[in-house]
């Protein structure tokens, strides 16, 4: 809508930190990074739309200004409904169209309103000053004209004195009327915030839910100007109660609810009976809309009659949905005590039962789970699997996940259902879709609220009265969801297993991005004791190694970049923290002249290996290796043996993988294995190869990783595994075959989630 609207599909970038440079020729530019796959997703990296600075430099010009030109109330009002009239006809015939959210720019950010309304004083629309929150103040105005419905609802609005405005309202969720303000409405915004929309354009903008409230007729008239009031159309409750079933009989379910609460306020006290069938009808009501905490308040709230077994099954229908499976037993329980359970109830409850068990005991069958899962549906209907872990104070990084028994090599260490996923998986567009889900259903359910608010949220100032209820709505800050979404994201796959295969494409396949509360509770290493994947919604974590009771579970939020100087401003632009994991700690000790030497080395041998004809999956030349060999010894040579004898040595892995693939292709195996174990070694599982009690040297018979030692676990660590398997296998080692088959189905799963003898079989 040019010159009205500035709404659209947020596209936020994903970035890669790579640095590049020019090869020894100066022709196509060489990366010195190698973009290890730690999974096949990440934490990808969410920053603020991009906005010109002429469009800044324009509103700051006027911030604190009148407009320098109003439009009159003809001009706003026709010139809005072609707008409405355009995009209807440009609607008709379109389903499923991709809800459009707006872009959320958290540096041009302001606070919810905590006032008070009866604090507030009412302010006129002609006041109204350019780029300013107008504190302290309140608008009362009456729309005239349909509503635009985009990103969020634009309307023209009028206030008492004859003034106009045009006003979008935003993150208001299926739930409410605001979503689709009627024409005629009187709507009260608090501490309303003017901009500047471009092109001599502007307009009241409430971006936060709880800033907007829509005022009845009748309760709400000391509120409403003498001008606006029409006087209440139905004076008593059963006319109000009869108004929301039309309601809820036309699907209108914020209109029912509505109606419902009024026939509850009209209702006398005494009437219990009739209180009670509002109570279950409105209960239905929110169940319906997804207000979950409110269902099962209402329901509850309805019991002490005949129709007790379904107030029981709505509360039931309420808590699972709201994963409180527990609660929800009982209140199923309860139902069928009273009744004989309807086939759909006992469907009901059985499926709640299976849930109870997930969750005590994390039972799931992944590999047949991942068969349900689509391209179009990633929801899966399974409960989280925490009982192994508890949130505590870590003494590194705020809170953290920590084991509360012992946890295998390869064991899961916990599950998760996801907090807030969309059906959105185009990687431009899910970030948008994850932040528009995830303020509907705070906005719908103050327990996920409360759940959320408990995360970390960067630098965000925090008013401390967040999720308060003040004038009957719960305070919701949008920014600071978007700023705890930002810090706390997943992004993945679909399902990760699917992503193993060498065919997979992310802009193909697409990527889901979400928020799952517990696990954004792990803190970060680089040489993590965890790793993460996905089955639909549901994230897995399973332990890379024996994980003592009482240690701290952590996982990687990137790829790892190889060069320590990358990875350093890798985590401190992405997360404002510098890691202090063994790795990082280990690598700091070395001076930066060193780190500088070691780029400069690999510049050069990867500019050698991506030259044409240099496939390690072709027979190469002795004098190649030779080559290769002499650059690969000049970089080993840079890595002091002090610092590096326990660490990982990134850098290294990759000459090493293709040293590895060369002499598989000749099927020289027992260099084969030599530069597959120095690939583990590299990943840092230090001497793969000891004795049976772990001992180096001695009779080296045993592979010794996912034990004591923590190494970085990648598909490239599978890879070597496999060809030490096929190794062992070609030299009669069957022994040493048989655990190098065994950890790379450990390392299979660690990065899948689940592993079978199929898809061993089929990673490559």
């Amino acid at each position: 809508m040019s010159g009205t609207q500035t709404e659209t599909l947020v596209q936020l970038p994903i970035h890669d930190d790579g640095v590049e440079t020019s090869d020894a020729d100066g022709e196509k530019p060489i990366k010195v990074d190698f973009d290890l796959q730690i999974g096949v997703e990440e934490i990808l990296v969410d920053v603020d739309p991009s906005v010109s600075l002429e469009f800044l430099q324009r509103a700051n010009a006027l911030a604190g200004k009148r407009p320098p030109h109003v439009p009159t109330k003809e001009w706003l009002v026709n010139t809005h409904n072609e707008h409405v009239q355009k995009f209807q006809a440009a609607m008709v015939g379109q389903t499923n169209v991709p809800r459009m959210v707006k872009k959320v720019i958290l540096a041009l950010s302001y606070a919810p309103s905590t006032t008070p309304i009866k604090d507030l004083e009412t302010m006129p629309l002609n006041e109204l000053l350019v780029e300013n929150h107008h504190e302290e103040k309140k608008l009362i105005v009456r729309t005239i004209t349909p509503p635009y419905q985009g990103a969020g609802v634009v309307t023209i609005v009028e206030d008492e004195f004859g003034n106009v405005e045009k006003l979008g309202i935003y993150n208001q969720g299926d739930s409410s009327i605001l979503n689709a303000v009627p024409e005629g409405s009187v709507v009260l915004i608090k501490e309303p915030y003017y901009k500047f929309s471009g092109n001599h354009d502007f307009m009241i903008c409430v971006d936060h839910p709880s800033d907007a409230i829509l005022l009845r007729q009748g309760p709400d008239d000391e509120l409403i100007p003498e001008v606006f009031r029409t006087g209440e159309e139905l004076k008593e409750a059963p006319q109000w109660r009869e108004a929301g079933d039309k309601a809820y009989m036309a699907r209108n379910y914020p209109l029912a609810m509505a109606n419902y609460t009024r026939a509850l306020e009209l209702a006398p006290a005494d009437d219990e009976k009739f209180r009670s069938d509002l109570c279950l009808k409105r209960a239905g009501v929110q169940l319906t809309l997804k207000c979950y905490d409110g269902a099962m308040a209402d329901a509850l709230a309805s019991l002490g009659g005949p129709t007790d077994w379904k107030s029981y099954f709505i509360a039931a229908r309420a808590a699972y949905e709201l994963t409180f499976f527990d609660v929800s037993k009982q209140h199923f329980e309860a139902s069928i005590a009273i009744k004989p359970p309807t086939p759909q109830i006992e469907k009901e409850y059985k499926r709640c039962l299976a849930r109870v068990d997930e969750s005590e005991n994390g039972n799931y069958d992944f590999a047949t789970i991942a068969q349900s899962v689509t391209s179009k549906n990633i929801h899966l209907d399974k409960a989280s699997y925490i009982t192994k872990t508890e949130v505590r104070d870590s003494p590194h990084h705020g809170r953290g996940l920590f084991a509360t028994r012992d946890i295998k090599a390869g064991e899961i260490i916990y599950a998760e259902k996801s907090t807030c996923v969309p059906n959105e998986f185009h990687p431009e567009h899910n970030a948008a879709a994850a932040y528009a889900q995830l303020v509907e259903r705070c906005n719908d359910n103050p327990s996920v609220h409360e759940k959320v608010l408990g995360l970390y949220g960067g630098t965000y100032k925090r008013s401390g009265r967040e999720s308060e209820v003040i004038d009957g709505k719960h305070v919701v800050d949008v920014y600071l969801l978007e700023s705890i979404r930002r810090k706390n994201c997943f992004s993945g796959t679909h399902v990760s297993a699917q992503a193993a295969n060498a065919n997979w494409d992310m802009w193909k396949q697409g990527m889901s991005r979400g928020l799952w509360v517990y696990s954004a509770y792990s803190n970060h290493s680089c040489q993590p004791n965890s790793n993460r994947s996905f089955v639909g919604d549901m994230l897995i974590s399973i332990a890379v190694v024996d994980i003592p009771a009482g240690t701290e579970i952590t996982q990687i939020y990137l790829p790892p970049k190889a060069a320590y100087l990358q990875r350093l401003e890798q985590y401190r632009k992405s997360w404002g923290f510098k890691c202090a994991c063994d790795m990082c700690a280990g690598e700091g000790k070395s001076p930066k002249e060193m780190h500088e030497k070691r780029i400069v080395a690999l510049r050069e041998l990867e500019a050698n290996l991506r030259k044409k004809n240099m496939s390690a999956r072709v027979y190469q030349s002795d004098a190649m290796i030779r080559e290769i060999e002499r650059l690969h010894k000049r970089l080993d040579n840079l890595f002091e043996p002090e610092i590096y004898r326990t660490l990982p040595r990134m850098m290294m892995i990759w000459p090493s993988m293709w040293f590895m693939e060369v002499y598989r292709t000749r099927k020289a195996w027992k260099k084969a294995i030599k530069w597959a174990l120095e690939v583990l070694r590299n990943f840092g599982f230090i001497d793969p190869l000891r004795n049976m009690d772990g001992e180096i040297g001695g009779d080296e018979s045993t592979l010794w990783v996912f034990k004591s030692q923590t190494g970085v676990v990648t598909f490239e660590t599978i890879k070597a595994l496999k060809v030490l398997a096929e190794g062992y296998w070609a030299l009669g080692e069957t022994v040493l075959q048989r655990q190098a088959t065994a950890a790379a189905k450990i390392a299979l799963k660690c990065m899948v989630g689940f592993v079978t003898e199929e898809t061993y079989r089929s990673f490559n």
